[in-house]
């Protein structure tokens, strides 16, 4: 965790906004969701000692298909929400009810709405944020 809060803090020195850390499906974890130039960004954290060698590859194929698995869930979720009242919001996780929140209030349609899956690598001092990371 300790990896997380250096690269949340990191993030934030950026200009992105954390809208929710550790954010599980059943299909795997989302380490931290960002936003930053109405852009979500769901980014894997990978820390590693300050000695060993870039942590670059260490995002495998198999993670990456759980990323995207959770973001169509999570997209999913936020796309029947959309347009739900705060009275008629059935029961759900705390972290998928503030990002709605904060989607509507920046106007940003789940269904259509930009993104992007990065890796932000922490090795002692070295911070890297590899954008826009995919599967092929």
């Amino acid at each position: 965790m300790a990896g997380e809060e250096k690269a949340c803090k990191w993030l934030e020195s950026k200009g992105f906004k954390i809208l929710a850390r550790n954010y599980c499906t059943q299909f795997g974890e989302i380490d931290i969701i960002a936003l930053r130039d109405n852009l979500l960004h769901f980014i894997e954290v990978k820390t590693f000692a300050a000695d060993s060698l870039s942590p670059r590859y260490a995002i495998t194929t198999k993670k990456l298909e759980k990323i995207y698995a959770s973001i169509d869930v999570l997209l999913f979720t936020c796309r029947d929400l959309w347009l739900a009242t705060e009275s008629t919001i059935p029961k759900c996780k705390h972290d998928t009810y503030a990002i709605i929140r904060t989607l509507q209030a920046l106007h940003i349609d789940p269904q259509n709405c930009q993104y992007c899956v990065d890796a932000l690598l922490i090795w002692g001092d070295n911070i890297e944020l590899l954008e826009n990371i995919s599967l092929e």
